[in-house]
């Protein structure tokens, strides 16, 4: 797959598919239908060859199947249209492999039976090799296991790779059996491509080495003893992993959390999957074991969009169901969930994820077949009914991305029309599934203050971090940089809450440790480590952030200085707005933000700080490290210069300039440098000292432990990059027709003429205008072939313009960020995709080439007269209609990453 496609929103995607659970894939949709069965258990000489532990053990601990022997050993069709035949053009060693042709469901494939090989609680390493016949497109081919569990079918994908026609792939990866089994089968499968031929040889099954038993550590802080007195520390879990009251798992819930959350248990499709059947034997094991063991049980979902039955929706004639019969549905069910644990469980998430705005309902509602059938009214009811039946219940309404303004906006608003009727809303659930990068640390602090006016509980209810910021990345092991910037976001995160503690009741985490994290089979099967603990449920760095941050080693932070001159006189020169502010965090507030420019010679700083009590010997201290050479001991290059709130010494060694402001002051400085030039990177850090009579506060950007003075080790990273392009958008409305109308004519010209991939294809000359409404933007794209046989939309001839409304240059795409795409057929793709209806387009076919004229309506507050955005447009060009893109030429930012981080766009001015 391209990795430059479009940009999705990570914690949008997260939210929408909370299905996939902590451990388990559970019943892929599609699937839930009843297996051709094999035709018998496989005789020891129809399993190819197989090793067992010693002479006295019946179950194997390996087995291969290399097909040499001519038969299929043991290998059956899933489906029964499969046609399965040993063959030497599937061998991949020997003579002899496995053809699979006569597929017709994604499903389909060769699959054998393992029942008598796999024991419960080991892992298994499974392998096979792939390749596809000469002439087949590269796809994706996937190892899969169907384990049956108490009658009930689960199909956990393991691994899945993308193979081709080119030479033999390798699929492989681990399993580990965790529940009991009536009957287990390993199969190979297409699942995106349901007539996909293939080839498979040399596959093993093999235990692997049972591990140390694992123990927790007995020794460290609780968790919940560390944030006593704050708000709740809360975990979900499922219920295999306190089945065992003895297990370390449940050993590890105990002693560091005062929350239980169950994962699955509680949802609807769990509890009544028929209507009037209710199945209460996981939950009531769960909230028992909350009830043991003192542990305050939160219930989570009865409201949802999904996981929720069919039936629930439908009359018997299969017609949608009256408001009259839903309610009827509704009431029982919440009267005989909610009933059945009134008392035990203290808080509900009574409705789940009703606000979705990029369904153009009024007041942002999604639409939903709650919201089809009852309107805005299915909420309130869902709320009296839950109250009816605990009336000592907290009732909560839960959401994801509640970071964003425009949804957050919504869901206020929904929250204040609910309790101006007496609705009784007690309080509101944050899920919090964030990503390394996104969303920033402010928004979440915004979110919090966001709801404080209603006057209800707040709580964090499904908080993870994943390492990544897209789909295409993949890692075997958690690397240690990512591993220390995983631990200081969770630092600057937390610092957050503890601001906001009289809001928060709780901050709950989706999943215990890294092993029990839905992150590793969404939204793609691969490694995460989201949460505090390991997968052998040891603390990790992140851990240790928010209980001794003194035991996490530096982050080393990076930034950018854009070229450009300035006069140290305090005045806010034009090009400082081009500089991104970066902020400077200290006990969950900016202590300060920092903005840098460079030219020959010189770095230049601007620091605004907050400090409102005056202190002469409050300062700015800014360190430099030449060579950047990360030393313990400082080196002839190492400087450090201080810039003192009192303006003294203005010119020795550096030139500054004091201003006081509204909230404190600000510092111009020059500082000297050697070597300046693009590219150059220098060690790098300031610090903020905050003097009040004896007492200090310091803040560093970068070495949080403040060892600035002796040891450049914990200096961050400055790099020296040429400055962005600025253009110029004038004010006026254009008509979207795809003509060239007479407005264009005041309009600035700009030209994609960089490179992001190839040297020579399609270009654009473009023009913007904007209103108070909408940013206009025409492109005049020259184009000698113009085609979409690529199904992938950024690899058809189209172009894109990326939008960053607050210029806030983030590495990831923020709120207000969106990429807006049209192909010559004027075909829209928009990420995030809830953006879409912002973008009005039209595309006109041209002797040349052809022509987009788009407009994108502002998010939020719209930008105003002076106001700088980052602003880029791209054409991406398939020069020989083969369905690959040739070349991408874009105005400002050749990193191609800009689909996915708008750090390095160009600038427009709105005159």
């Amino acid at each position: 797959m391209k990795k430059h496609r479009i940009k999705r929103s990570i914690l949008l995607m997260l939210a929408l598919v909370l299905v996939l659970t902590p451990l388990s894939l559970g019943t892929r949709p599609g699937l839930a239908r009843a297996e051709q069965e094999p035709a018998g258990l496989l005789s020891e000489g129809r399993m190819g060859t197989a090793g067992t532990s010693d002479a006295a053990s019946s179950v194997p601990v390996s087995i291969s199947k290399d097909f040499e022997d001519g038969t299929l050993q043991g290998w059956y069709g899933r489906g029964g249209s499969e046609v399965l035949t040993v063959s030497p053009n599937a061998a991949h060693t020997g003579s002899y492999g496995l053809q699979v042709t006569g597929r017709t469901q994604g499903w389909n494939g060769p699959q054998l039976d393992v029942t008598p090989i796999m024991e419960t609680g080991k892992t298994y390493h499974l392998s096979a090799w792939i390749k596809l016949p000469a002439g087949t497109a590269s796809s994706p081919v996937s190892i899969v296991v169907q384990r049956t569990t108490d009658g009930a079918n689960a199909y956990e994908l393991v691994k899945s790779v993308q193979a081709s026609d080119s030479g033999w792939v390798k699929l492989s990866g681990e399993y580990t059996l965790q529940h009991p089994i009536e009957s287990l089968a390993v199969y190979i499968e297409s699942f995106d491509v349901p007539t996909l031929d293939f080839y498979v040889d040399d596959v093993v099954i093999e235990r692997a080495p049972d591990p140390v038993p694992i123990e927790i550590q007995k020794d460290i802080p609780s968790l919940k003893d560390v944030f006593a007195g704050q708000f709740k520390l809360g975990t979900a879990v499922l219920v295999n992993e306190i089945q065992n009251p003895n297990s370390p798992d449940a050993e590890l819930v105990r002693k560091h959390f005062n929350s239980l959350t169950a994962g699955n248990e509680l949802k609807w499709d769990a509890t009544e999957p028929a209507e009037g059947q209710f199945n209460f034997t996981a939950a009531d094991k769960i909230v028992s074991f909350a009830v043991d063991n003192g542990i305050a049980m939160r219930g989570h979902t009865l409201i949802w969009h999904s996981q929720t039955p069919k039936w629930v929706f439908y009359d018997s004639n299969g017609n949608l169901a009256s408001k009259e019969l839903l309610y009827a549905r509704m009431k029982k069910h919440i009267d005989t969930v909610v009933g059945r644990y009134k008392g035990k469980i203290y808080a509900w998430d009574v409705v789940n994820e009703v606000i979705e705005p990029g369904d153009q309902k009024p007041g942002g509602l999604r639409n939903s077949l709650w919201y089809q059938i009852a309107g805005e009214e299915f909420i309130e009811k869902a709320f009296i009914y839950a109250h009816e039946a605990d009336p000592d219940a907290k009732l909560f309404i839960n959401d994801y991305n509640t970071n964003d303004p425009v949804k957050r906006q919504f869901l206020h608003d929904l929250i204040k029309r609910l309790k101006a009727k007496g609705i009784p809303v007690d309080g509101v659930g944050h899920q919090t599934h964030i990503g390394i990068e996104y969303p920033r640390v402010q928004e979440l602090d915004d979110m919090i203050q966001a709801f404080r006016d209603l006057d209800i509980d707040q709580q964090i209810t499904e908080m993870d971090m994943s390492i990544y910021t897209n789909d295409t990345e993949a890692y075997e092991t958690f690397p240690t940089e990512l591993q220390i910037k995983q631990a200081n976001r969770y630092r600057e995160i937390f610092d957050v809450f503890r601001k906001h503690s009289d809001q928060l009741s709780a901050v709950i985490f989706w999943g215990k440790d890294d092993l029990n994290t839905w992150l590793r089979t969404f939204p793609v099967v691969r490694n995460n480590w989201p949460l505090l603990f390991d997968e052998r449920l040891q603390a990790k760095y992140a851990y240790w952030a928010l209980v001794d941050p003194a035991k996490v080693p530096v982050e080393t932070k990076r930034t950018k200085a854009l070229e450009a001159s300035v006069k140290i006189d305090g005045q806010a020169e034009a090009v400082w707005n081009v500089a991104q502010a970066v902020p400077i965090q200290t006990g969950g507030k900016a202590a300060a933000t920092y903005k840098t420019l460079w030219d020959a010679g010189h770095l230049y700083l601007w620091v605004d700080v907050d400090d409102a009590t005056v202190n002469g010997n409050d300062s700015v201290e800014v360190y430099i490290d030449g060579n950047n050479g990360k030393t313990n001991a400082y080196e002839a290059d190492d400087k450090k210069y201080t810039f003192r709130r009192s303006g003294a010494n203005p010119h020795k060694p550096a030139e500054y300039n004091v201003v006081k402001t509204e909230k404190g002051y600000r510092i111009e400085a020059s500082i000297p440098v050697d070597g300046a030039q693009t590219g150059k990177e220098i060690g790098f850090d300031v610090r903020i000292r905050d003097r009040s009579g004896s007492a200090e506060e310091l803040a560093s950007w970068n070495d949080i432990h403040h060892r600035q003075d002796t040891d450049t080790s914990g200096f961050g990273v400055l790099t020296m990059v040429e400055g962005p392009r600025t253009a110029k958008a004038v004010k006026g409305t254009a008509v979207i027709d795809g003509d060239i109308d007479d407005i264009w004519n005041k309009a600035e010209q700009i030209v994609t003429d960089r490179w992001v991939s190839g040297s020579s294809g399609s270009t654009a000359k473009v023009r913007t205008l904007w209103d108070d409404h909408r940013l206009y933007v025409l492109a005049e794209v020259t184009d000698s072939l113009v085609t979409k046989r690529s199904a992938n939309a950024w690899e058809q001839d189209s172009v894109e313009i990326f939008i960053d409304q607050n210029n806030a240059r983030a590495a990831s795409y923020d709120s207000d960020d969106g990429q807006y795409r049209v192909n010559f057929d004027n075909e829209p793709s928009v990420s995030p995709g809830s953006l879409i209806a912002n973008l009005t387009s039209a595309a006109k076919r041209t002797p040349t080439g052809y022509i987009i004229e788009a407009a994108v309506d502002w998010v939020g507050t719209p930008p105003e007269t002076g106001s700088l955005i980052g602003f880029d447009v791209q054409v991406n060009n398939d020069g020989n209609d083969d369905g690959v893109r040739d070349s991408v030429a874009i105005w400002n930012d050749t990193s191609d990453r800009t689909w996915q981080n708008l750090s390095n766009i160009g600038l427009l001015t709105l005159e």
